[in-house]
């Protein structure tokens, strides 16, 4: 029995169950509120709130405290398709770390699972999650004082990607699936995975704004389709995040819009068994992917982690080597009395200051004072959100025409050749074709735009064996770039600085 936490920034969704490759069995559904502000895009901001309501939620339930699996859909965990020549487990891993090595992180932590693989073009293709060491550790620190033992952590778009796959049926399709305010997009053609986007919504859903905020992102779905050459319509859109009522009402808005976009909430697949109330699948689309077999050629993150911390063993060699245990005692002792002498000097200013905050006027004071902290607190929330506001403004990425400059420069370094195939100006996404005669100069040209800060994220997929023009052998990929948030000026003068 397997149970997957999903850890959005406002539900702790969990899922009891079983599964292999080819079938998944639900046996439970349980979904409870993160206290607010606890949880912020995947980063713990509340550790000890975040904690009591994980204790309280497996107490009230009775839920497994061990072989938990925790899904995460946040920027600090990075996740790729990487597809690459076929190699044994220990050269695939080193090549994973080669690809997903990034010098903005302190200590990089990368794990990966094989999705796939052709023998005979000698690929294959893996998931690639990259995080920072201390994101990890956090992670299973709040678990373990909850009592509870994480034995993986996953990215949960790629984990429904793998879900929703086997629901195509050849058919080009867009699944989106909404939580809270993030939206996540992903667009099948033929029953092939070509792209995913994740956006921030900013309507009410069963409002007429929300429907054209999604119609914005399936024409965003459209302009990728047509760069891509694929001349299958997208007619069909499944959602998950919304009630019956509110994807009723989608539908309606949306047919106003296109009548030819036909709106239904996302199925449950026939692989996948519910044993009570299957209509709630929407709603768990992550925890139920998480209970798929993952195959078993894979390295998992926190194994990688485990390999990588070795600073238990180094502390206790300096002490070794340091500290004589003499020495160590009488370090101790001279300790133990200054902090006697200062616990000392401490409680008596301690009493004194009592004894001034308990007359009448100062308590007069403290009440006064209290007034206004409140009417402090209400304009600063206020002001708050609008700070909010124009940081979101100030960040939204706007392509240039330096992007052209350094994919160029990039290429050249590398002599591969670069075809822009597309560039909408709308969602800062471009798609591209490179070519080279060799496989590793592709590779190490990926490798160079992944630790570019002009992009968000970086997709490729699809390696084929062509010819260039004068018959000899070479490689093309299709590579989907994505523009990352514009620095505001206060970073800006930091990196400066």
């Amino acid at each position: 029995m397997s149970v997957t936490v999903f850890l959005s920034n406002t539900n702790i969704q969990i899922v009891v169950g079983s599964g292999s490759a080819k079938a998944i069995k639900v046996n439970r559904l349980v979904s409870v509120s993160v206290p607010g502000g606890a949880v912020l895009n995947g980063v713990v901001m509340d550790e000890n709130a975040l904690v009591a309501a994980i204790k309280e939620c497996w107490k009230l339930n009775k839920l497994p405290k061990n072989n938990v699996v925790l899904i995460l859909n946040s920027p600090q965990l990075r996740a790729n398709i990487i597809e690459m020549p076929s190699m044994p487990e220990k050269k695939t891993t080193e090549y994973v770390q080669r690809e997903t090595k990034d010098a903005r992180l302190t200590k990089p932590v990368s794990a990966w699972y094989m999705i796939g693989k052709d023998n005979k073009l000698k690929t294959q293709k893996v998931i690639s999650e990259t995080a920072d060491a201390q994101f990890v550790d956090n992670y299973v620190s709040i678990f373990a004082k909850a009592g509870i033992r994480l034995v993986d952590i996953h990215d949960g778009v790629n984990l429904a990607i793998n879900l929703l796959r086997g629901t195509t049926r050849n058919r080009t399709i867009v699944y989106m699936i909404l939580d809270g305010t993030s939206l996540v997009t992903i667009f099948f053609a033929k029953g092939l995975y070509y792209y995913h986007s994740t956006k921030r919504v900013f309507n009410q859903p069963g409002s007429s704004e929300f429907a054209r905020e999604i119609f914005g992102a399936i024409s965003e779905i459209r302009q990728f389709a047509s760069a891509q050459d694929l001349e299958e319509a997208i007619e069909e859109l499944q959602f998950a995040g919304l009630g019956e009522q509110q994807v009723a009402r989608l539908a309606e808005d949306i047919g106003e819009i296109d009548s030819n976009i036909n709106v239904s909430a996302v199925v449950c697949p026939s692989y996948v068994k519910v044993k009570t109330n299957q209509k709630q699948f929407p709603y768990f689309v992550y925890p139920v992917a998480g209970l798929a077999k993952i195959s078993s050629v894979k390295l998992d993150i926190l194994t990688a982690n485990r390999k990588s911390a070795d600073k238990f063993i180094r502390k206790q060699h300096i002490l070794k080597s340091i500290l004589p245990a003499a020495g160590f005692l009488l370090l101790l002792v001279a300790i133990y009395a200054t902090l006697m002498i200062l616990i000392s000097q401490k409680q008596k200013q301690l009493n004194e200051l009592n004894k001034e905050n308990t007359q009448p006027d100062v308590l007069t004071d403290v009440l006064r004072y209290q007034d206004i902290s409140d009417v402090i607190t209400g304009v600063g929330s206020r002001q708050g959100g609008l700070n909010k506001l124009n940081g979101y403004l100030i960040t939204y990425p706007i392509p240039d025409s330096d992007v052209n400059r350094i994919i160029k420069n990039a290429a050249n370094n590398y002599n591969v050749t670069v075809t822009v195939n597309s560039y909408n100006a709308t969602s800062g996404v471009f798609n591209i074709t490179a070519e080279s005669s060799e496989v590793e100069l592709i590779n190490q040209f990926i490798a160079e735009l992944m630790k570019m800060d002009k992009f968000e994220k970086i997709d490729y997929t699809g390696y084929q064996a062509i010819s260039d023009k004068d018959g000899n052998s070479a490689w093309r990929i299709n590579v989907v770039c994505t523009l990352a948030a514009r620095k505001t000026d206060t970073q800006k003068a930091g990196e400066g600085a």
